[in-house]
């Protein structure tokens, strides 16, 4: 059997502080560098416009800002699956400020083509999300924790 073709998509707007952490995190890992059978993706705030793009991959990781309620700097992760059961964390606002959610996209993208098997959420919980091209501290001393947790997926 071959190796899970896996796709990790960094989601989030740059230009609002921690809003920005999904894509940090994925640039991150592009300097660190990544298996073979890991692509690496910034959808920015048009995560709708790219779904296509990931047709073929057994596995897809979404990073991104997620508001539960938790002290800032929290980390989440949970399934599609477990969303869609109302098993995920009881989320205040999720994946803040795009044009379009990202649950939402994902229900949307099943109408219309098929979704990777395994679609696994790791987000953080912003301390700002204000104008500002940096992650608050808190959320940037927590980053290196959450790019832990996004490379003990690609196993």
């Amino acid at each position: 059997m071959s190796e899970k073709k896996i796709v990790v998509v960094g989601v989030g707007n740059i230009l609002l502080s921690d809003e920005g952490l999904g894509v940090k995190a994925v640039q991150e890992l592009e300097k660190r560098g990544v298996p073979e059978n890991v692509s690496l993706y910034d959808a920015g705030t048009s995560l709708h416009l790219v779904m296509s793009s990931f047709e073929g991959y057994d596995k897809m990781i979404i990073v991104d800002a997620i508001q539960g309620g938790s002290a800032p700097g929290s980390i989440y992760r949970f399934t599609l699956k477990q969303l869609e059961e109302g098993q995920a964390p009881k989320l205040n606002y999720m994946f803040s400020l795009h044009e379009i959610d990202v649950p939402r996209t994902l229900a949307l993208e099943k109408l219309v083509s098929r979704l990777p098997e395994e679609v696994v959420f790791l987000g953080m919980e912003p301390e700002k999300v204000e104008p500002g091209l940096d992650l608050s501290p808190t959320v940037q001393e927590k980053l290196e924790d959450l790019i832990a947790l996004i490379e003990k997926e690609f196993s």
